[in-house]
């Protein structure tokens, strides 16, 4: 009798450990261009920012050298909103963890799973 919860409890707690989806690959700056030039309309490119997770760091000479490029005034608002929206999330984080807690945060921040624009996964675990 006693086997019966255990293997239904076993049962469920392996079915909560199956296999992420491995993340898809985050565009560069020049992979942006290159979607501006080959004609992708600014939301499909936008949409592909989010899909991807990417959080491109933009200074003033980047955000130029990207619209002489073509990329779209939309997509260069998306780029920094997001860039934005990152740093607060990265202060806010500190603030409540510390600069130098590691117990939360075994990944790099670039390449954290869960942005502003993306769902939570893993929250409040930042990858």
């Amino acid at each position: 009798m006693r086997a019966i919860p255990a293997l239904l409890l076993a049962a469920l707690l392996a079915d909560g450990c199956a296999p992420l989806e491995p993340r898809p690959a985050r565009l560069t700056h020049d992979d942006v261009i290159q979607r501006a030039k080959s004609g992708a309309p600014a939301q499909a490119i936008i949409e592909e920012l989010e899909r991807t997770g990417t959080v491109l760091p933009l200074s003033a000479s980047e955000i130029v050298r990207l619209h002489e490029a073509g990329v779209s005034r939309d997509v260069l608002d998306y780029l920094q909103r997001v860039q934005i929206e990152e740093i607060r999330w990265r202060d806010r984080y500190t603030y409540f963890y510390g600069p130098d807690f590691r117990g939360m945060a075994p990944c790099p921040w670039p390449n954290r799973s869960a942005h502003p624009s993306a769902p939570m996964r893993g929250w409040p675990w930042p990858c």
